[in-house]
Formats: structure tokens, sequence, C-alpha cells
């Protein structure tokens, strides 16, 4: 992969074969040294080096901190680190081992998930309905993006409709359009609805599970006949577009309960993609919490890490909300963190049980007895000898 690199003369580069050789080289000091101090830059090295620390063989890692950027490369006897300080891009041959993201910056590192890109890429091929099923926040519109993203319709309008959102009598207006003088407050002249201005796009339907009995039916004409009727209107108009739904429910129940149409759901279960919540996909946390925590540095330009302590933790905990979770988990300790690492400390307390590194703070004000005070004494030096 490094014989394969392609770079510009703007960046500078630096081949590591030997574990005790520094990380940065003198020509890329001296670029760096333009910017940061040296409490900075010593700071700006344990980041790095803790990327290079858990990067896996044939990985690539792309960080933007303030107005550099680094690329890291692993292969088997050696490390590529290359910096730059402008906008440049690297270009680098594909590999099969390369893990899979795309401009999205879409994590699949599990089996998993890289199972599922792979769907994608066959399906986006194609006009087929897609159904994207899964627990909340597991990133069903994410997806829908994605599979927009690598079709032939990718220049075209992607619009997204989350169908529990819109009020009921409001729904069939924006979905299907109307009329002039359909009914009294509508705009002059009518309205398209999302349907029609989405022509020869994507609709993404989420939370399909939401959309009412009477809707239901005008969207099955939509995919049987690839029309719209607008509200007011006797005419029947044209449309060429690709539905994605998605919903956390599940619609065969909603079917057996009389709420879902059953001949709707058929048409929209052509290809079903079942997402995996964030606890069956383990090998992806750590590595979608440093991806927020970058954003994050990238737009405040804050440099912060994670302590190896933390990122355990994060892979223990179960995540309910899933990676719409995290992300704000990320977000919350991002801004309430004052130092520059990121601690088990700094995490909500719900954390603290998942390590067994961790231990309460003394608290000044707090006066227990002496066997109690020896006891956490003894408790604290023996983890400290466990960590040595």
């Amino acid at each position: 992969m490094i014989e394969n690199m392609k770079v510009n003369y703007h960046w500078r580069l630096h081949t590591i074969t030997k574990s005790n050789e520094p990380l940065f080289s003198l020509n890329q000091l001296e670029l760096l040294r333009t910017f940061f101090n040296e409490e900075t830059l010593h700071l700006l090295k344990n980041i790095i080096q803790q990327q290079v620390n858990t990067l896996h063989e044939n990985e690539i890692v792309q960080l933007k901190i303030s107005s550099f950027e680094f690329l890291i490369i692993k292969e088997k006897d050696k490390i590529l680190l290359a910096i730059s300080k402008d906008k440049e891009t690297v270009q680098y041959a594909s590999t099969e081992n390369e893990i899979s993201t795309i401009e999205t910056s879409f994590i699949a590192h599990s089996a998993k998930m890289k199972q599922i890109m792979e769907i994608i890429k066959k399906v986006s091929y194609v006009d087929s309905t897609i159904l994207l099923l899964g627990k909340s926040g597991v990133g069903k519109s994410m997806i829908a993006k994605l599979i927009h993203k690598y079709s032939s319709r990718s220049d075209k309008n992607f619009v997204s409709v989350n169908c529990g959102a819109i009020p009921e009598p409001l729904m069939e207006a924006e979905l299907f359009g109307y009329t002039h003088g359909s009914f009294t407050g509508g705009q002059r002249g009518g309205k398209k609805g999302i349907f029609e201005s989405a022509n020869e796009g994507t609709v993404f339907l989420d939370e399909i599970g939401e959309l009412p009995l009477n809707l239901q039916v005008k969207l099955l004409e939509v995919l049987q006949e690839n029309c719209i009727r607008p509200i007011g209107s006797a005419k029947l108009v044209p449309i060429n577009v690709r539905v994605i739904a998605a919903t956390n429910q599940n619609l065969l129940e909603l079917v057996q309960q009389k709420k879902f149409r059953e001949d709707l759901y058929y048409r929209l279960n052509v290809v079903p993609i079942e997402i995996p919540s964030l606890k069956e996909r383990k090998e992806d946390i750590v590595y979608l919490a440093r991806h927020f925590l970058n954003k994050l540095v990238k737009k405040y330009g804050i440099f912060k890490t994670f302590h190896p302590d933390v990122e355990d933790v994060f892979t223990q905990y179960e995540w309910p909300g899933n990676v719409r979770e995290l992300e704000n988990i990320i977000e919350r300790i991002f801004i309430t963190t004052e130092d520059n690492e990121i601690q088990l400390t700094h995490l909500p307390p719900f954390f603290h049980s998942l390590s067994t590194k961790y231990t309460e703070p003394y608290q000044k004000s707090e006066i227990i007895p002496l066997k109690e005070a020896k006891k956490r004494l003894e408790k604290d030096l023996y983890t400290f000898q466990l960590t040595v």
C-alpha cells in the first residue's frame, strides 16, 4: 500500500520501520513548530502516537487537527506518517484488506456491518424498493443516504420524510401535493408534493409504520403505478422515484393488528436490510467514538483524546440508544471535560461500574472511620500495583 501512495509535494512523509524511531521526522517537526508551541506539540504527539498504537495492519487513519492533515498507514513492518498544511488530498490504491468506509465516514469494521455494506453496494445499482429495519438510533437514515449516493440517482434530489413527525391532516398534502382551490388557506396555484418534487431522485420514508391507513393506499399506487394523484385533481401525475422505507416496528405484527396493509408490506419488503444494534457490532464502537470525537476536534479546534480505559468501558456498555446515544455522549463529555485527555472520571456515573479501574474520588469534606480509610487506601495501593 505504501508503495502505491501518490502524494503531492505539499505532504511531508516519514516512514517508521523501528519501534524506537522518532514519531516525526525533522522535516515534519520544522513544519509543525511554525504553528504549535512545544507544549501543544507534545500533546499532539500523544494523540498521534495513540492512533499509531491502536492501528491494525493495512489500516488507514486520516485526521485533521487545526490547519494540518495527518495520514497514518500501517503495514506489516512499517508505518507511514504524512503531514500537510493545506487542503490537498492524498490518493492511494485500495486493497482487499482496507476497511470499507465511504465519503460520509460510515464506520464498518465489524463483520455484520461489512456484510451490510456489500448488500448496500449491490442494491444501489437497481431501483428496487428497500425496507430498512432496526432499532431506533442504529443509523437507518445514514444507510438510506449511502444507497442514494451509490445509485445512478446520486445527482438528483434525496428527500427524507419522517412519517411520524407530520400531522395526519397535513400529511397527504405534503406527500402528494394539491391543486389550486383544493382547500381554504392553500397556496395559490397549488403545490407540488414531496414525491413530485423528488422526481427522478430518492424518497426516504422514515417511520413508515406511522403512515395512516388511508395514505397507505396512495403509497401503494405510487409503488405499483409510478404515479400520484394530487389532492383536488382527477388526473394521475407520472413520477419516477426510488422509495426507501425504514421502521423500528415489526410491520408483520402491525399487519396482523390491521394497522398496516398487507399488500403494501409486501410491496415494501422487496429488499429488507436488518441493521444490527450497536451492542451487536462492538468492533465498531471505538472507531465510531473516535470518529465523533475527531469531528468535534475539527469543529472547535480543541485537542482531546480518549484514555484507553475509556474506550474499554465503551465496548462494555450496552448502548440502548445505539449510535445516536454514543454520538450524544461523546459531545457531552467533549463539552464538559476541561482536560485534553478524557478519562473515566469524566464519564457519566453509569459507566463507572463497568470498570474495575475506577475508584470514587475522596471528598475533602468527608469524614470516615479510620478502619474504612485504611480499607480504601489498601484498595488504591493494590489497584496501583496492578497497573504499573
